[in-house]
C-alpha cells in the first residue's frame, strides 16, 4: 500500500496567521485526496502493462481512501478480494489457494491448479467458473466411471491432476495439473508506481488546493 504522509504540519501551522491556520487542514486534506486519486488512476493504467490480458476483476483491483481535515491520512490500496492473489505478484512469494483449488483438495490438502492442454481457456487465459463447476460435478476420484477423474494416472508418467477420458475412453487428456505451490517473483510494481505518482503530483495539487482554500475563506 502506498500512503501519503505530511511531515512538519505542526511547525507549518505555527507560522500561519489565524485565517491560514483555519484553512490549512481543509487544503491539505483536499490535496492528499486528489493525489491518491491520481495514484489510483496511474495504477489502473499500469495494470495492463504488468499483466498479460488482465481480467476486468483485476483491472478493478485498486481503490483509494481520501483524507479529511480531522484525519490527514490518505491511501491507495488493493482491495481485499484481489489482494489474495495480487499480493504475491506485488511482493513475491507464494500465493494463497483459490477457492476452486480448495474444492479439488486431495486428502484435505489444497494444491495449486494449473491448466492442462486438454482444457479450453477464456480470453484472459483462465478457466471459467462454468468449466470448473462442470468438472467438479463430474469428477470421480476413484477414476473408473465418469468422464473426468482426479488423481495420478496409473501406469503413466503423468503428474497428479484432473483428466478427461477421450476417444471412447481409450485416451486421457489433462484438464488440470496439480502442483504443490505457486511461487511468484515480484512483477507488479504497485508501491513503486504509487509512490512515484504521489511524489510527482502532491506539490502541484497542494498549490491548487491552497489557492482554492484562500479564495473561499471567510474573512
Amino acid at each position: 500500500m502506498a500512503n501519503v504522509h505530511i511531515k512538519g504540519l505542526p511547525e507549518l501551522l505555527s507560522r500561519m496567521d489565524d485565517l491560514a491556520r483555519q484553512q490549512a487542514p481543509f487544503a491539505i486534506a483536499k490535496a492528499m485526496t486528489v493525489t491518491v486519486r491520481d495514484a489510483k488512476s496511474a495504477e489502473e493504467r499500469y495494470i495492463p502493462q504488468a499483466f498479460d490480458k488482465p481480467t476486468p476483476f483485476t483491472q478493478r483491483a485498486v481503490a483509494f481512501k481520501g483524507a479529511t481535515k480531522r484525519n490527514l491520512t490518505a491511501s491507495v490500496f488493493i482491495k481485499d478480494a484481489q489482494a489474495k492473489y495480487l499480493q504475491a505478484e506485488a511482493e513475491g512469494g507464494q500465493r494463497e489457494f483459490k477457492s476452486f483449488e480448495q474444492k479439488f483438495a486431495s486428502g484435505g490438502r489444497a494444491q495449486v491448479a494449473l491448466p492442462g492442454r486438454g482444457v479450453a481457456l477464456n480470453q484472459y487465459g483462465n478457466l471459467t467458473k462454468a468449466k470448473i463447476k462442470r468438472i467438479a460435478a463430474d469428477v470421480n476420484t476413484s477414476g473408473d466411471a465418469k468422464r473426468f477423474f482426479s488423481g495420478k494416472p496409473r501406469g503413466q508418467a503423468l503428474p497428479p491432476g484432473i483428466y478427461a477420458r477421450v476417444n471412447n475412453n481409450r485416451l486421457i487428456t489433462p484438464l488440470i495439473v496439480f502442483a504443490t505451490a505457486a511461487v511468484y517473483r515480484k512483477r507488479f510494481q504497485f508501491s513503486e508506481v504509487g509512490k512515484e505518482t504521489i511524489t510527482a503530483e502532491f506539490q502541484a495539487n497542494m498549490v491548487e488546493a491552497w489557492a482554492d482554500a484562500v479564495k473561499t475563506a471567510r474573512r
